[in-house]
Order: C-alpha cells, then sequence, then structure tokens
C-alpha cells in the first residue's frame, strides 16, 4: 500500500523519514513503529550502586606561631580502577584514587597536600561469573566535598593538626551479556543537522537596512 511516497519494506518512505528523535507527543503518544529489527547490544541483566563519603585523614606538623587557619578541598582524582574482580557471586571492587587538600596558614602562606588511597569493597551479585555474563564498575562521579581540622595537639613545640577530608563516590556495577535482541523500530536515523561552529571570538556583524529612522505620518 503507498501512501504518499515511495514504497520501502511495505512502509512509506515518508512515514519513517517524518520520525525524528526526541520525546513522544504527551497527547497522542509515539506514532506506532515501521519494523522489527534484529540488533545485537549489552543486555542489563543485573545492577546496583554505592554511594559512600570517605574521611581522608591528612596529619600537619604546623608551627604553633603559625597554625592552620583554613582547610580547602582542593580536588580528587582517579589514579586506578575501579577493577572488579568476580568471586563466587560476589564483586569485589578496587579504587585508588588522590586527594588533595590546601591549607591557609595564619599568616597567609598556602601548603597543599596529597593523599592515595585505596578503598576495596565486596558486593553480592548472585549471578556474578555465570557463564556467558560479565561485570562492568565505573565511578561516574567522586568529588572532595568538604575539609575541616579535626585536632591540633601540641607535641614537642610542634602543633600536629589532624585534617579530614570528605570524598563522595558514587559506583556503579552492571552484570550485562552480549546478546541479540528483537526491538520495534522506525528504521535508519535520519541525517543530523549541521553543528553550530563558532568561528573566531569576535561577534556577529548584522546591521539592520535600511540604515534610515521608520517615518511615520
Amino acid at each position: 500500500m503507498k501512501k504518499g511516497g515511495v514504497k520501502l519494506s511495505g512502509l512509506s518512505f515518508r512515514q519513517v523519514a517524518e520520525v525524528q528523535p526526541g520525546q513522544c507527543d504527551p497527547v497522542y503518544g509515539c506514532p506506532p513503529p515501521t519494523e522489527v529489527v534484529c540488533i545485537v547490544v549489552n543486555k542489563v541483566y543485573d545492577e546496583c550502586k554505592n554511594v559512600q563519603v570517605d574521611e581522608i585523614e591528612f596529619i600537619y606538623e604546623a608551627d604553633p606561631d603559625n597554625p592552620v587557619t583554613d582547610v580547602i578541598c582542593f580536588g580528587v582524582e582517579i589514579l586506578e580502577g575501579p577493577i572488579c574482580d568476580v568471586l563466587n557471586g560476589r564483586v569485589r571492587v578496587t579504587t585508588t584514587f588522590r586527594t588533595t587538600v590546601r591549607l591557609i596558614l595564619e599568616d597567609d602562606s598556602i601548603q597543599d597536600l596529597t593523599e592515595d588511597t585505596t578503598v576495596i569493597k565486596t558486593f553480592n551479585i548472585p549471578r556474578a561469573g555465570e557463564n556467558g555474563l560479565f561485570v562492568i564498575c565505573e565511578i561516574p562521579f567522586i568529588e572532595c566535598l568538604q575539609a575541616f581540622v579535626r585536632s591540633e595537639e601540641l607535641e614537642y613545640e610542634v602543633l600536629r593538626t589532624t585534617i579530614i577530608a570528605c570524598v563522595g563516590k558514587y559506583l556503579l556495577l552492571k552484570l550485562l551479556a552480549n546478546v541479540q535482541l528483537m526491538i520495534p523500530a522506525y528504521g535508519f536515523c535520519p541525517e543530523p543537522p549541521d553543528c553550530d561552529q563558532v568561528i573566531g571570538e569576535c561577534p556577529d556583524f548584522a546591521p539592520e537596512w535600511p540604515p534610515y529612522p521608520e517615518q511615520t505620518r
């Protein structure tokens, strides 16, 4: 059946071309699929997340006449991992990250401290290790939330300062398998629009024409 377009595998080419990516109409919903296709994808069989704040401890030996007056959480970066090891239905995740804090001393001088930390956690994922399934783990979010001075103790004319940095981590685990699935579809995606290219730093010049004031009668 043709309907205002070239027939393509029993479907109207115009019907396929008019479908654009984006949200469906809130009233009418999405148009009916035009075909059923077989695709190869990683199917998620199980997933979980772990959100935690770790307290990273720093020790700074300050001069009693020049103590720490403020602490800034300067940053955190992942050095290695997360690495997933499957152990009979359990997944052990190992991550090493580096935390940097910036100390402001009474004389307004600055001192940066770094600390490398390795965190190992084990999670129960019953089907982990099953033939055909594999585990991936990632940390999409890691942030140094805040830092503060926990205590100061005078020891042998040195002010032993204990500093805590709070590092928040969002760990995501997924149990996947590479499979073939049949799904409803709308054919191939349309050609994308041109990108909005930025050329140079100068603004566009678009004078109004004609350059005469509007006349009123």
